[in-house]
């Protein structure tokens, strides 16, 4: 045999046994070994084993590699899957991490890939806002802040909760295909969404606005479907629910107006609102600025 042949494979054989001797034998250090390979199933196999070692599920070290394992999945074979569960379990893997000792060596690259995982479930979410599958886009939306919660306690989602709330209910304000309008039930989730993004921001023109226009819409329809025939002790029941209805659009519509929000639109609302009211002083005030306004143009 060639001479540097032989010598070559005796420097093999001897590397390979040293390096042998380094892989540590728990379930944790194998693991390991298969994810610097990019051998991710056998990753997987053993870090599952490892967090279920009662000498090594109270480590941060175990619980931060089974989280990094299982993005990296998710990477690889879930990415498109808007409900991952792959992506679920590393996120849960971090959040047992962020309870142990020695988490600190951690922090850095953890809150790193939160914020990823958290980009992703915000996006997914997004992408679900559709009537089938809306109630999805809560959950990874509920998952998204969760995970964000994760990464840095003190960060303030109010703006992005805004946002979402309002994306949802447009979503859910657009009658289906097979109404003309909205039912009792999506009429008033959407009302509720508009209620709590007045929670966080009062002076949201687009709440203000829309939740006006469903409580106007509410009277309006009802009156558009009295019966003719309908008997006096009737009437002023309908009457008094238009006049209660009327009136709990009329603060978000003079808000809106306050907000010269959609200016037209809301000139419209407020005249006929007070001409629902029997005010028609202050109908004909508002009919007489929206005239004044369409002569300018």
């Amino acid at each position: 045999m060639n001479k540097r042949i032989y010598i070559l494979l005796i420097f093999l054989m001897l590397t390979s046994s040293i390096f042998g001797q380094f892989i540590g034998k728990d379930h944790l250090s194998i693991s390991l070994f298969y994810l610097q390979k990019t051998e991710l199933d056998s990753a997987k196999k053993y870090i599952d084993l490892a967090v279920e070692d009662e000498t090594l599920n109270t480590t941060a070290k175990s619980w931060y590699y089974k989280g990094y394992i299982y993005k990296d999945l998710y990477k690889d074979r879930e990415k498109s899957n808007k409900t991952s569960p792959l992506r679920l379990s590393s996120i849960k893997a971090f959040e047992k991490m962020l309870t142990l000792e020695g988490k600190e060596e951690f922090f850095v690259s953890t809150n790193r890939i939160l914020k990823y995982e958290a980009s992703t479930l915000y996006n997914d979410a997004a992408r679900m806002l559709d009537p089938a599958n809306y109630k999805l886009a809560e959950n990874s939306y509920f998952m998204f802040k969760k995970t964000m919660l994760l990464a840095d306690p003190t960060i303030d989602l109010k703006s992005r909760d805004v946002k979402f709330k309002l994306a949802l209910a447009s979503m859910l304000n657009r009658p289906s295909e097979t109404a003309n309008e909205l039912d009792s039930a999506q009429s008033a989730l959407v009302k509720e969404l508009y209620l709590e993004v007045l929670v966080l921001d009062e002076n949201n023109p687009a709440a203000n606005y829309n939740l006006a226009i469903l409580y106007y819409n509410d009277a309006a329809d009802v009156i558009n479907n009295i019966d003719y025939d309908i008997d006096l002790i009737e009437l002023d029941k309908i009457q008094d629910y238009c006049t209660e209805t009327f009136l709990k659009s009329l603060p978000y519509m003079l808000k809106s107006y306050n907000l010269q929000y959609k200016r037209k639109e809301t000139l419209v609302g407020l005249s006929n609102i007070y001409y629902g009211l029997i005010d028609m002083e202050k109908s004909e005030f508002y009919k007489k600025e929206l005239e004044d306004m369409e002569k300018e143009y």
